[in-house]
């Protein structure tokens, strides 16, 4: 679950409210977890010295309490309080005095300074600063702070929120932001984590988790994400007397003489996820290879050699799903004959790559989607259709409105791909990884879909569950032999049997 600011503040009253908890108890809470992440998991035996810059509230509150636990294991600590104006939170000053009592060597306790910072590889530096609660740019003295920190070349770990960061808004990249390795977030995703254009000042996120509760009465406050205890939900089971009838027929809408392989990706992701029966239409000059692929899909063979004219839907009334366009090609009878396609369909329809760009082409064709339609772009192909964003949070919106606009599903791929639905909710999917962002992984995703809607999953059922099963087929794939730098798109369909057994 992604909740915004004001959701998260009532989640930490809540808690303190229910549990119940004193403030300072829950920073101890959080500084600790943070402090048992950091000595199993970084090398913290390998720094010469480890600098905790702490701003003066309750973000600085809980580097104190890090810096007291790290200090009280042996290793060498620099506290560096950072306040422009000498104020602080009452949490802050308890925990300070709490820091000055203790007679460690290995301590020390020291105002910012510029001469303090050292170009020492060997420095881990922990970033106290600021957490959610920022809402103005940093300027001067503490914007001077973080200029200084992030021309360190040294290992940065963020507390919450790297300093500077706006969590529920676009953070300009003129602002001074520190840039993180890694950023230790408590208890919920932040929405500005799963942004691609704070990839570089977040690093590797780490959800921590510190007990809080789910504050309901927020829900417009909280955008949901597509976890294994939602997919779980969502996944049909197999009948015991279940057969290839009751599973349905798809019919599957791809591949060029240029781009054959498409079509066989497709084909088998939508095979592997349990369509009853699948008919793949083909260009006659690569129909032939088919059988001997993916000899379990039945063969269309289109009137033209190379590419796409055409397809009479009346020869094929047992279809129940349909997924057009990957390698599809953008030949000019092409266009016209997803064109004349579009105009017949009654049912939603699965559109992925050239099929998108040609919508792009003829926005008009747009308000003849079939309701529940569901539409798979990647951030280019999303701009042709929707026009240029201005920053990632306002394409989110672009994402929101085209949905609820047309009434059809849109999944905008990425490393967490948001799922728009027709009635303006949004959700996140957690699986994948890097290297899922190879040739031939969205036509995977493509035939996922059309599995899923011919077994006779919703269109919004299928979008959530078909992202986090394709991202978790890509999760397995890396998990066992391939590596992030040598996965293909095959790979993932290899694994989707091993992501239904990882489901139970």
């Amino acid at each position: 679950m992604i909740l915004l600011s004001q959701a998260i503040c009532e989640s930490e009253a809540l808690t303190m409210r229910q549990e119940p908890i004193a403030p300072l108890d829950l920073m101890e809470r959080a500084g600790t977890t943070c402090a048992e992440y950091l000595l199993r998991h970084l090398p913290m035996t390998d720094y010469d010295k480890i600098m905790v810059f702490c701003g003066p509230g309750n973000n600085g509150g809980d580097g104190l309490v890090i810096a007291r636990l790290l200090a009280q294991q042996g290793l060498f600590v620099e506290t560096v309080l950072c306040n422009e104006n000498g104020k602080t939170s009452n949490e802050f000053a308890e925990n300070l005095e709490h820091l000055n009592r203790l007679p460690l060597t290995n301590l020390s306790i020291v105002e910012y300074a510029p001469a303090l910072f050292q170009p020492n590889p060997q420095v881990l530096v922990i970033d106290a600063l600021f957490g959610i609660g920022l809402s103005k740019p940093l300027k001067g003295y503490y914007a001077d702070i973080v200029e200084q920190v992030n021309q360190l070349p040294v290992t940065k770990a963020a507390i919450d929120v790297p300093s500077g960061l706006f969590i529920d808004s676009h953070t300009p990249a003129t602002y001074k932001v520190l840039r993180a390795n890694l950023t230790l977030t408590f208890q919920f995703q932040k929405l500005a984590y799963v942004m691609p254009e704070n990839a570089d000042r977040v690093g590797k996120v780490e959800i921590l988790d510190i007990g809080l509760r789910m504050p309901e009465e927020q829900l417009e406050q909280m955008i949901p994400c597509v976890e294994m205890s939602l997919a779980k939900q969502i996944r049909r089971p197999v009948a015991l007397f279940a057969h290839k009838g009751t599973f349905g027929h798809g019919l599957l809408i791809a591949g060029s003489r240029k781009m054959p392989g498409a079509a066989v990706l497709a084909s088998n992701a939508a095979l592997r996820v349990g369509a009853g029966k699948l008919t793949t239409h083909l260009p006659a000059a690569v129909a032939s290879s088919l059988p001997f692929t993916i000899p379990e899909a039945m063969l269309s063979v289109d009137a033209n050699d190379d590419f796409f004219t055409g397809i009479d839907l009346e020869n094929y009334s047992s279809v129940n799903a349909i997924a057009i366009g990957p390698g599809l090609g953008r030949n000019p009878k092409t266009e016209a004959a997803l064109g004349t396609l579009l105009d017949e369909i009654q049912m939603p329809v699965v559109l992925d790559a050239d099929a998108l760009n040609i919508l792009a082409d003829n926005k008009t064709w747009l308000a003849y989607l079939p309701s529940g339609s569901i539409l798979t772009p990647h951030v280019r192909e999303f701009e042709r259709l929707a026009g240029k964003a201005k920053d990632d949070f306002d394409r989110l919106e672009k994402l929101r409105t085209f949905a609820k606009h047309y009434g059809v599903v849109v999944i905008l791929k990425g490393r967490y791909s948001a799922v728009a639905m027709p009635d303006g909710n949004l959700f996140f999917n957690t699986t994948g990884n890097p290297g899922m962002a190879t040739g031939g992984s969205g036509d995977v995703l493509t035939g996922i879909l059309l599995g899923l809607l011919t077994r006779g999953y919703l269109s919004e059922e299928a979008a959530l569950f078909g992202v986090f099963l394709h991202g978790l087929a890509g999760d397995l794939a890396v998990e066992g032999s391939e590596s992030l730098e040598s996965l293909l798109a095959s790979d993932i369909c290899k694994n989707i049997g091993k992501a239904y057994r990882k489901m139970g």
